[in-house]
Protein backbone atom coordinates (compact mmCIF):
# COMPACT_ATOMS: atom_id res chain seq x y z
CA UNK A 1 0.00 0.00 0.00
CA UNK A 2 1.35 3.44 -0.95
CA UNK A 3 1.59 6.18 1.64
CA UNK A 4 1.25 9.89 0.89
CA UNK A 5 3.21 11.95 3.42
CA UNK A 6 4.02 15.27 1.70
CA UNK A 7 1.56 18.18 1.77
CA UNK A 8 2.26 19.17 -1.85
CA UNK A 9 2.76 16.51 -4.49
CA UNK A 10 3.56 17.51 -8.07
CA UNK A 11 3.68 15.18 -11.08
CA UNK A 12 3.68 11.97 -9.03
CA UNK A 13 2.57 8.69 -10.62
CA UNK A 14 0.29 6.65 -8.36
CA UNK A 15 -0.88 4.30 -11.11
CA UNK A 16 -2.03 0.89 -9.82
CA UNK A 17 -1.20 1.96 -6.25
CA UNK A 18 -3.26 0.87 -3.24
CA UNK A 19 -4.31 4.00 -1.39
CA UNK A 20 -7.56 2.63 0.00
CA UNK A 21 -8.79 3.83 3.37
CA UNK A 22 -6.28 6.65 3.75
CA UNK A 23 -7.22 10.00 5.28
CA UNK A 24 -5.78 13.18 3.76
CA UNK A 25 -6.20 16.74 4.99
CA UNK A 26 -4.91 19.97 3.47
CA UNK A 27 -2.84 18.26 0.77
CA UNK A 28 -2.32 19.49 -2.79
CA UNK A 29 -1.87 17.19 -5.78
CA UNK A 30 -0.83 18.82 -9.07
CA UNK A 31 -0.74 16.91 -12.39
CA UNK A 32 -0.61 13.57 -10.60
CA UNK A 33 -1.73 10.28 -12.13
CA UNK A 34 -3.99 7.88 -10.25
CA UNK A 35 -4.74 5.57 -13.18
CA UNK A 36 -6.27 2.28 -12.01
CA UNK A 37 -5.37 3.13 -8.40
CA UNK A 38 -7.42 1.77 -5.50
CA UNK A 39 -8.71 4.84 -3.64
CA UNK A 40 -11.78 3.16 -2.22
CA UNK A 41 -12.73 4.50 1.19
CA UNK A 42 -10.29 7.41 0.98
CA UNK A 43 -11.30 10.45 3.06
CA UNK A 44 -10.19 13.94 2.04
CA UNK A 45 -10.72 17.22 3.87
CA UNK A 46 -9.72 20.48 2.15
CA UNK A 47 -7.59 18.59 -0.36
CA UNK A 48 -6.95 20.10 -3.82
CA UNK A 49 -6.40 17.99 -6.95
CA UNK A 50 -5.39 20.04 -10.01
CA UNK A 51 -5.17 18.50 -13.51
CA UNK A 52 -4.98 14.99 -12.08
CA UNK A 53 -5.84 11.81 -14.00
CA UNK A 54 -8.30 9.41 -12.37
CA UNK A 55 -8.72 7.08 -15.35
CA UNK A 56 -9.93 3.70 -14.12
CA UNK A 57 -9.58 4.75 -10.48
CA UNK A 58 -11.68 3.04 -7.81
CA UNK A 59 -13.18 5.83 -5.67
CA UNK A 60 -16.03 3.77 -4.26
CA UNK A 61 -17.17 4.69 -0.75
CA UNK A 62 -14.68 7.58 -0.62
CA UNK A 63 -15.69 10.75 1.27
CA UNK A 64 -14.59 14.25 0.23
CA UNK A 65 -15.34 17.38 2.26
CA UNK A 66 -14.41 20.91 1.17
CA UNK A 67 -12.12 19.37 -1.45
CA UNK A 68 -11.42 20.46 -5.03
CA UNK A 69 -10.97 18.46 -8.23
CA UNK A 70 -10.00 21.15 -10.73
CA UNK A 71 -9.64 20.28 -14.42
CA UNK A 72 -9.25 16.60 -13.58
CA UNK A 73 -10.00 13.64 -15.85
CA UNK A 74 -12.42 10.92 -14.77
CA UNK A 75 -12.54 8.22 -17.45
CA UNK A 76 -14.11 4.86 -16.53
CA UNK A 77 -13.82 5.99 -12.91
CA UNK A 78 -15.95 4.25 -10.30
CA UNK A 79 -17.58 6.81 -7.99
CA UNK A 80 -20.35 4.57 -6.70
CA UNK A 81 -21.36 5.12 -3.06
CA UNK A 82 -18.90 8.02 -2.77
CA UNK A 83 -19.73 11.30 -1.00
CA UNK A 84 -18.77 14.84 -2.03
CA UNK A 85 -19.77 17.66 0.32
CA UNK A 86 -19.18 21.36 -0.37
CA UNK A 87 -16.58 20.38 -2.97
CA UNK A 88 -15.80 21.48 -6.52
CA UNK A 89 -15.33 19.59 -9.78
CA UNK A 90 -14.76 22.77 -11.77
CA UNK A 91 -13.57 22.14 -15.31
CA UNK A 92 -13.27 18.38 -14.83
CA UNK A 93 -14.19 15.84 -17.51
CA UNK A 94 -16.25 12.70 -16.91
CA UNK A 95 -16.30 9.93 -19.54
CA UNK A 96 -17.97 6.53 -19.08
CA UNK A 97 -17.75 6.90 -15.30
CA UNK A 98 -20.07 5.33 -12.74
CA UNK A 99 -21.47 8.32 -10.87
CA UNK A 100 -24.44 6.73 -9.14
CA UNK A 101 -25.52 5.92 -6.55
CA UNK A 102 -23.51 8.63 -4.80
CA UNK A 103 -24.00 11.76 -2.69
CA UNK A 104 -23.27 15.21 -4.15
CA UNK A 105 -24.02 17.89 -1.55
CA UNK A 106 -23.66 21.43 -2.93
CA UNK A 107 -20.97 20.41 -5.41
CA UNK A 108 -19.74 22.91 -8.01
CA UNK A 109 -19.67 21.37 -11.50
CA UNK A 110 -19.07 24.71 -13.26
CA UNK A 111 -17.45 24.18 -16.70
CA UNK A 112 -17.41 20.42 -16.14
CA UNK A 113 -17.90 18.01 -19.05
CA UNK A 114 -20.69 15.58 -18.14
CA UNK A 115 -21.96 14.84 -21.64
CA UNK A 116 -23.70 11.45 -22.03
CA UNK A 117 -23.40 10.91 -18.28
CA UNK A 118 -25.87 8.77 -16.33
CA UNK A 119 -27.09 10.83 -13.36
CA UNK A 120 -30.56 9.32 -13.11
CA UNK A 121 -32.29 9.57 -9.77
CA UNK A 122 -29.52 11.50 -8.03
CA UNK A 123 -30.24 14.26 -5.52
CA UNK A 124 -28.20 17.22 -6.79
CA UNK A 125 -30.03 19.90 -4.82
CA UNK A 126 -28.03 23.11 -4.62
CA UNK A 127 -25.28 22.03 -7.02
CA UNK A 128 -23.84 24.43 -9.61
CA UNK A 129 -23.57 23.43 -13.27
CA UNK A 130 -22.92 26.81 -14.82
CA UNK A 131 -21.56 26.54 -18.38
CA UNK A 132 -21.22 22.77 -18.01
CA UNK A 133 -21.43 20.42 -20.99
CA UNK A 134 -24.61 18.44 -20.34
CA UNK A 135 -25.26 17.32 -23.91
CA UNK A 136 -27.24 14.06 -23.82
CA UNK A 137 -26.77 13.76 -20.05
CA UNK A 138 -29.48 11.67 -18.38
CA UNK A 139 -31.08 13.36 -15.34
CA UNK A 140 -34.34 11.43 -15.44
CA UNK A 141 -36.10 11.31 -12.04
CA UNK A 142 -33.24 13.31 -10.46
CA UNK A 143 -33.83 15.93 -7.76
CA UNK A 144 -32.44 19.17 -9.18
CA UNK A 145 -33.98 21.77 -6.88
CA UNK A 146 -32.16 25.12 -7.01
CA UNK A 147 -29.45 23.78 -9.34
CA UNK A 148 -27.77 26.55 -11.34
CA UNK A 149 -27.78 25.56 -15.03
CA UNK A 150 -26.96 29.07 -16.35
CA UNK A 151 -24.98 28.86 -19.57
CA UNK A 152 -25.01 25.05 -19.59
CA UNK A 153 -25.21 23.17 -22.90
CA UNK A 154 -28.37 21.08 -22.68
CA UNK A 155 -28.94 19.72 -26.19
CA UNK A 156 -30.75 16.38 -25.90
CA UNK A 157 -30.40 16.44 -22.11
CA UNK A 158 -33.04 14.28 -20.40
CA UNK A 159 -34.88 15.89 -17.48
CA UNK A 160 -37.97 13.69 -17.75
CA UNK A 161 -39.76 13.32 -14.38
CA UNK A 162 -36.98 15.29 -12.67
CA UNK A 163 -37.66 17.88 -9.96
CA UNK A 164 -36.49 21.20 -11.41
CA UNK A 165 -38.21 23.50 -8.94
CA UNK A 166 -36.09 26.55 -8.22
CA UNK A 167 -33.46 25.63 -10.82
CA UNK A 168 -31.81 28.48 -12.74
CA UNK A 169 -32.00 27.86 -16.48
CA UNK A 170 -31.47 29.73 -19.74
CA UNK A 171 -34.46 29.86 -22.13
CA UNK A 172 -32.64 27.42 -24.41
CA UNK A 173 -32.93 24.63 -21.83
CA UNK A 174 -36.72 24.54 -22.19
CA UNK A 175 -36.34 24.05 -25.95
CA UNK A 176 -33.25 21.86 -26.33
CA UNK A 177 -33.84 19.40 -23.46
CA UNK A 178 -36.55 16.85 -22.77
CA UNK A 179 -38.62 17.81 -19.72
CA UNK A 180 -41.63 15.52 -20.02
CA UNK A 181 -43.24 15.04 -16.61
CA UNK A 182 -40.73 17.28 -14.82
CA UNK A 183 -41.80 19.26 -11.75
CA UNK A 184 -41.43 23.03 -12.20
CA UNK A 185 -42.63 26.22 -10.52
CA UNK A 186 -45.02 28.80 -11.95
CA UNK A 187 -42.29 31.21 -13.07
CA UNK A 188 -40.48 28.35 -14.77
CA UNK A 189 -43.71 27.44 -16.55
CA UNK A 190 -43.91 31.01 -17.82
CA UNK A 191 -40.29 30.79 -19.00
CA UNK A 192 -41.07 27.47 -20.73
CA UNK A 193 -44.04 29.03 -22.49
CA UNK A 194 -41.99 32.04 -23.57
CA UNK A 195 -39.21 29.84 -24.92
CA UNK A 196 -41.80 28.09 -27.09
CA UNK A 197 -43.26 31.35 -28.38
CA UNK A 198 -46.37 31.30 -26.24
CA UNK A 199 -47.90 34.36 -24.60
CA UNK A 200 -49.16 33.95 -21.05
CA UNK A 201 -51.96 36.36 -20.09
CA UNK A 202 -54.28 36.78 -17.16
Amino acid sequence: MGQVDDDQIIGEDFSDTRLDGQEWSGKQFVRCTFRDADMSGVRTDSVVFTECDFTGTDLTESIHTNSAFRSCTFTRTNLQHSTFRHSTMMGSMFVDSRMRPATYDEVDFTLAALGNGDLRGLDLTGCRMREANLVSTDFRKATLCSVDFAGARTVDTKFDEADLRGAVADPSLWVSASVRGAKIELMQAVAYAGAHGLVVEG
